[in-house]
């Protein structure tokens, strides 16, 4: 081999050692890094006929585990899902006031029903008469306040879920872009591991969203679909929206694609706010509340025989009583008491008739009967309270307010516990990941000085052929 080519294979080596501890740098620099993958070069020897001249850069390869990510990815989609059921969950145990000892819904009651009963023993007694308005208006606006409250936190979930549909766009949007960039640059020639990993994340950020497969395609790009089949990027990023319900997301041709985004923040807030009432947990739950509550106010609305507004009526009216209706509301689309209308009566409340004294002792056995709840079909007494998902049997007034509470207390309870169930698979298979594909400091600086060495090496071949060189010119001249 000649001096320039021995220079040349030199000068490729300590190229080469230049752009290694470069690719080192920035692992070490980025082992922090969430999502950042361990880089290493591919070498290939530079052979010019039979002599070799050297070694050059092939391609520049990243850690990765596709299965391990595929499961991260999954256990994504399950923890938001039930993260975002825990968080408006506890939004509803906040409105329902279940944390407290008694509940306020349960206090409004309770001190509604004690003033009846002690109105029912001094039925002359004009402050007594007063509390069983005054706790009247208490209870109306508990229920009042439960309902606006809840009206509120549906259009908080709408919110989220047009928010939510736009960010799934956008990443979509963003993994279809880089896929244009690593079919591109894999045709020059250029390194696309870091393409690869900021792609990665996005896909990660979907999962969030909802389940997704992803599928390698032969240029370089990826191809996302639904655990269910239903495309997210293959060639063109899809476009969502949100239906004109306000509680669905459909596709660019407006079919409903909500069942197809399962396992994420998506299926979490449309099961949320789905119309139809169920008893599975974190679903229908506004469309539960807003029944089970309707119901509730109906118990003190409906004339039922037997029913609180039936016995009231039907007790003998003295000269200034008020001769029926000790509560009103409007009636709301579906047959049901208007809850935010729901209230004792204008004139017993601005004292221009008196609550009937003879009705306290009808109305206080009332409060104590298990057969009262309301057919919302036939409107009749029954011994059943059944709405929203609720069935409570044989419950008294208050009975019927502890199975509401106890209801969406319980189910928050267990999504509670399967989300932190859900969180730590989640962290475990994210540090499985992080150390089979991140980058080992230690590992780093071992290759470090070895690269170093080779530069040196590389360095020192290149002085004592300079020095020959200088050598045989010195010998020439």
């Amino acid at each position: 081999m000649s001096l320039s080519g021995a220079l040349s294979v030199a000068l490729s080596g300590l190229q080469v050692s230049t752009t290694a501890v470069q690719v080192i740098s920035g692992n070490v620099s980025n082992a922090d890094t969430v999502g950042y993958t361990e880089k290493t070069l591919n070498l290939t020897p530079v052979v010019s006929g039979s002599t070799l001249g050297g070694v050059q850069i092939a391609s520049y390869s990243r850690a990765s585990d596709s299965v391990l990510s595929a499961t991260l990815n999954s256990s994504t989609s399950s923890a938001s899902y039930l993260s975002t059921q825990n968080g408006y969950m506890e939004n509803v145990q906040s409105i329902l006031d279940s944390t407290s000892t008694p509940p306020a819904l349960s206090s409004a009651l309770s001190n509604f029903q004690a003033a009846w009963t002690q109105y029912s023993a001094s039925p002359s007694d004009p402050t007594l008469k007063a509390s069983v308005v005054s706790t009247g208006q208490a209870l109306a606006n508990t229920i009042n306040s439960i309902a606006s409250q809840t009206a509120t936190l549906q259009t908080n979930v709408q919110d989220d879920l047009s928010t939510n549909v736009a960010s799934l766009n956008s990443d979509l949007s963003q993994v279809q872009a880089l896929n244009v960039q690593i079919t591109a640059a894999q045709a020059n020639g250029q390194p696309i591991v870091n393409l690869q990993d900021s792609r990665d994340d996005l896909v990660g950020k979907i999962a969030q969203f909802t389940n997704v497969t992803e599928i390698q395609r032969n240029n370089g790009q990826i191809a996302l679909y639904t655990s269910s089949g239903t495309p997210l990027v293959d060639g063109q990023a899809q476009v969502f929206s949100v239906g004109s319900d306000q509680d669905s997301v459909v596709n660019s041709v407006g079919a409903n694609v909500s069942s197809a985004l399962s396992g994420g923040s998506l299926q979490a807030q449309t099961d949320f706010l789905s119309p139809t009432s169920s008893n599975a947990n974190g679903v229908g739950v506004i469309t539960n509340m807003q029944s089970q509550l309707q119901n509730f106010a109906n118990m003190f609305i409906s004339t039922a025989s037997g029913s609180f507004a039936d016995q009231y009526n039907s007790a003998t009216t003295a000269t200034g009583d008020q001769a029926s209706s000790f509560f009103t509301a409007g009636t709301a689309s579906n047959g049901l008491p208007d809850l935010a209308s729901f209230a004792v009566n204008a004139s017993l409340v601005s004292g221009a008739t008196s609550v009937k004294a003879g009705a306290a002792t009808a109305i206080t056995n009332a409060f104590n009967a298990t057969n009262l709840s309301i057919n919302s079909t036939t409107n009749a007494t029954s011994s059943t309270f059944s709405a929203g998902g609720l069935t409570a049997q044989n419950q008294t007034y208050s009975g019927v307010a502890t199975a509401i509470l106890s209801g969406f207390q319980q189910a928050a309870n267990t999504i509670q516990s399967q989300s932190a169930t859900a969180t730590t698979q989640q962290t475990y298979y994210q540090n499985a990941l992080s150390s089979e594909t991140g980058v080992n400091t230690d590992t780093e600086l071992v290759n470090l000085t070895s690269w170093e060495n080779s530069y040196a090496a590389s360095a020192h071949v290149i002085s004592i052929i300079q020095q020959m060189m200088q050598t045989l010119t010195t010998m020439v001249t």
